[in-house]
């Protein structure tokens, strides 16, 4: 996300530091109310209306805040005070700070019950009348889109065209184990809870899923309805 700065030119999105550093940067009381007293502003806050909320001294708001804005928690810019005039005399414009649009999820072992949620809210726009079929087109879909955007770069052989897909698969949190044989198999399921409600359905859609992983990153396999519990309905099997 970026801010309006009051030239009318946007700030540089800041890259967001993976989730468990957020949540161990959170975990420090003074850097935690900063942050809450910012995000319930709704509007730039500055160190000096920061502090004076919180009740922390000037210099240690000032540390809290730029350690959450080079997180990504917070996004910058800079303004002089409503009502001062540009010019000679009217001092440097204050840096102000506003809450970004990341959000914090942490689950062990990992869930994406968003990333699902999505994707079956998609399938029931697009088709309302047969969800189940287009649910299964939209994770393939979705699937393929990142198997490609996976693909190495440079000379692609299938040696690496397979670790990028265990890669792929890894984040996505299907924790993948490779034995060294051509099923590698993905020992959680992202989305166990909605699994335990329509097994059919979330068994479906995974198979699509890392079967368009592996399409889209132009890898010889498939995937298999083959995984036992606890482990993910599905295998991926790999020609390596």
């Amino acid at each position: 996300m970026a801010i309006m700065t009051e030239s009318g030119e946007a700030t540089a999105v800041r890259p967001v530091a993976p989730p468990w550093e957020l949540a161990q940067l959170l975990s420090e009381p003074h850097r935690r109310e900063v942050y809450r007293v910012v995000r319930h502003a709704r509007r730039p806050l500055t160190r000096d209306d920061v502090a004076k909320a919180t009740g922390i001294n000037r210099r240690l708001t000032a540390f809290h805040l730029d350690r959450l804005a080079a997180a990504g928690l917070l996004d910058t810019d800079y303004a002089r005070p409503e009502g001062r005039r540009a010019g000679p005399g009217s001092g440097r414009p204050a840096k102000r700070y506003v809450a970004s649009e990341v959000e914090v999820e942490l689950s062990v072992p990992a869930r994406h019950y968003v990333f699902a949620a999505r994707l079956l809210a998609t399938a029931v726009s697009d088709r309302p009348g047969d969800a189940v079929t287009a649910s299964y087109d939209v994770a393939r879909t979705e699937g393929r889109r990142i198997g490609e955007s996976c693909r190495p770069a440079g000379r692609r052989t299938q040696q690496r065209a397979c670790a990028a897909v265990i890669e792929a698969l890894d984040d996505l949190g299907y924790e993948p184990v490779d034995d060294g044989i051509p099923a590698i198999r993905l020992r959680n399921c992202p989305f166990r809870a909605l699994a335990d409600v329509a097994p059919g359905l979330v068994c479906g859609m995974n198979r699509e899923l890392v079967a368009g992983i592996i399409e889209g990153a132009g890898v010889m396999g498939e995937a298999l309805p083959d995984g036992e519990a606890p482990d993910c309905c599905v295998i991926a099997r790999l020609a390596k």
